[in-house]
């Protein structure tokens, strides 16, 4: 009886002991905590994307989208000109609220394309002669600066070319970009209708 009892007092030491331990174990044991990723910090992401697929430009403005004499030609004299087409200085002609736009719409194309993106300073409209594919077409060109304007429009030299041809549909017009880099060769196409609907890929006159 002596040693049955002496030996549960020792089973029952050995068991409190146990779960001191494991308390003490517990309380010295670190606290794991758990960190979220790092945010991306792509350059593309911090630059790009503010300028072009946040932009909110104008989609309307007090003044028409062009400014045009009849038979829509432009009050102002060409800087400009070969066999096939006509150029005038945008100034005088595209309205500030259209330009902001199609600058905008342009960038977000440009930024598909890893292109550089253009401000809207170095602009010119060009015109369709008769001797041209589309004659009287009028399109917007749009280019990274006044060097590079001069250079595609005098000597034809155009390694990067932007252009917005305004096409008729209707009594509304779509707006049909054109961007290329010569050196990639890359040809990106889209078409943006009256209501900003986009259409990749195509040029407007498919759209219906």
């Amino acid at each position: 009886m002596y040693f049955k009892t002496m030996f549960q007092k020792f089973c029952l030491s050995l068991c409190l002991l146990c779960v001191l331990c494991s308390s003490a174990f517990a309380q010295g044991k670190p606290e794991v905590q758990y960190k979220s990723a790092p945010a991306s910090t792509s350059k593309s992401t911090e630059i790009l994307a503010p300028r072009a697929i946040l932009a909110r430009p104008p989609q309307s403005g007090n003044e028409p989208m062009l400014l045009l004499a009849p038979k829509n030609r432009p009050f102002t004299e060409p800087i400009a000109h070969t066999t096939k087409l006509e150029y005038f200085d945008c100034d005088g002609i595209v309205a500030p609220w259209f330009r902001a736009l199609v600058v905008a719409e342009m960038n977000y194309f440009a930024e598909l394309s890893e292109l550089p993106f253009v401000k809207g300073d170095a602009c010119v409209v060009s015109i369709g002669t008769a001797k041209s594919l589309t004659p009287g077409r009028i399109s917007i060109h749009l280019y990274t600066n006044v060097q590079r304007l001069s250079a595609c429009i005098r000597s034809e030299q155009c390694p990067v070319f932007r252009s917005i041809s305004l096409i008729p549909k209707d009594l509304v017009l779509y707006r049909s970009y054109f961007l290329s880099d010569m050196s990639r060769k890359l040809i990106a196409q889209y078409c943006v209708t009256d209501k900003g609907k986009l259409h990749s890929d195509t040029t407007c006159y498919t759209v219906p």
